[in-house]
């Protein structure tokens, strides 16, 4: 009964006070490490990425927290960043191949972390590299991103995105498709 009352008091709520806005944070991802990719060979297309998680608004990164930008857009900005550092530069037209990506699911969670209540996010995404129209390599990345509680969701972000540029550029069959 208690619940139902809760519930009932939230829907009222928002129906006087308009929806409850969710929290909004300005991602301001840097990839900042060092890439060794060797010589790619084949043009690249960084292609749009797309959001698969359903009907919510795309700049969702958790229930309560939004971006400035959709979440499948920060994501392929930080690819970008990471094979850049590589010193890969992406065409528009021409390409041999076309990296293909699209986001899954994004879950935060608290967890405990030897006694410090910590944020994490996990960001699940999709990532095909394609060639005269078939897929030549593909595989589901998973970024999770852990940090302190007091530094917040958007540290979390940056941790999550830095952690699926890492897998990416670490997968050897991956790099292989590239030489």
């Amino acid at each position: 009964m208690t619940r139902l009352v809760f519930t009932l008091f939230l829907f009222l709520d928002s129906l006087v006070f308009g929806p409850v806005s969710a929290e909004e944070l300005i991602i301001d991802f840097t990839y900042e490490r060092n890439v060794n990719i060797g010589s790619v060979i084949p043009a690249l297309k960084l292609a749009t990425f797309s959001d698969a998680r359903g009907s919510i608004d795309p700049n969702v990164i958790a229930s309560d927290a939004r971006a400035q930008l959709p979440l499948a857009d920060l994501i392929r900005d930080a690819f970008k960043q990471g094979f850049n550092k590589g010193g890969v530069e992406f065409v528009e037209n021409g390409a041999d191949m076309q990296i293909v990506g699209t986001l899954l699911s994004s879950q935060l969670e608290t967890v405990d972390r030897a006694g410090v209540p910590n944020l994490q996010l996990t960001i699940r995404t999709k990532i095909d590299l394609r060639g005269e129209n078939r897929s030549i390599w593909t595989s589901t990345l998973f970024g999770r991103g852990r940090v302190p509680e007091e530094k917040g969701l958007g540290a979390a972000v940056n941790a999550a995105l830095d952690r699926l540029v890492r897998e990416l550029l670490r997968d050897d069959y991956f790099l292989l498709e590239l030489q």
